[in-house]
């Protein structure tokens, strides 16, 4: 079916956490099983929670390095515990058990098999090389992808405008030719924004962003928009 409001785009940019893949469950997962060996209790997670926020909205704002943050999250953690365990240690150990969770949002694939084809399909994060590169491993998801940009080989993050510029040069594509899906406001919709890219916000639980160029709460509204 041919979408006029979609004449001329070719490369959709897909954000992965949240948009793809199940970063939410990923992560209860990996941290469930971290707090198992290091005996801590389920309910100091919040206590982790707040720390890993603050160091990721540092990493955005292009204040730290990934590498940085991977151990600044759990110094910070441990000394709200007032436990003087080896945040680098635990870093490690997190960064591993994350890349070996393999999990889709329900509908993903079936969403990227329909697009496939239609449009050249890019991978665009934020998130940890190692872990990203082990998630597509494991989910065999790598053969939708044109391309797997990570803000850790670029050297900058979303939503710096550099990232989209390093993207755009490697795909060889003007802006105007692509459309950037995600479902994180500050990252994907502001990089998308302030690198004069369409965007698609994708919430699950329907909410809509006036930055965004379209807003969807399904892939069934997605695919109904782009195909």
């Amino acid at each position: 079916m041919y979408n006029a409001a979609m004449d001329g785009k070719l490369h959709l940019l897909f954000d992965a956490d949240g948009t793809l893949y199940d970063f939410a469950e990923t992560e209860r997962r990996a941290l469930s099983r971290l707090f198992g060996e290091y005996g801590i209790d389920g309910g100091s997670r919040p206590i982790y929670e707040e720390g890993n926020r603050k160091c990721w909205e540092m990493y955005e704002d292009g204040r730290i390095s990934i590498a940085f943050l991977s151990t600044e999250r759990f110094r910070m953690f441990f000394s709200r515990l007032g436990k003087d365990w080896d945040p680098e240690e635990a870093g490690n150990r997190y960064t591993r058990y994350l890349g070996e969770e393999g999990i889709l949002i329900p509908g993903a694939e079936e969403c990227l098999q329909a697009l496939q084809g239609r449009y050249s399909i890019s991978l665009i994060t934020n998130g940890i090389g190692c872990v990203q590169r082990d998630r597509i491993r494991r989910t065999d998801t790598g053969k939708y992808y044109s391309h797997v940009f990570i803000s850790e080989d670029i050297g900058y993050a979303k939503p710096d405008p550099r990232f989209f510029s390093a993207v755009l040069s490697e795909l060889g594509a003007e802006k105007e030719s692509c459309i950037v899906i995600g479902d994180s406001l500050t990252s994907d919709i502001r990089g998308a924004e302030l690198s004069g890219i369409d965007s698609i916000y994708i919430s699950f639980s329907g909410k809509a962003s006036g930055k965004a160029t379209w807003s969807v709460s399904s892939y069934s509204a997605l695919l109904d928009l782009l195909l």
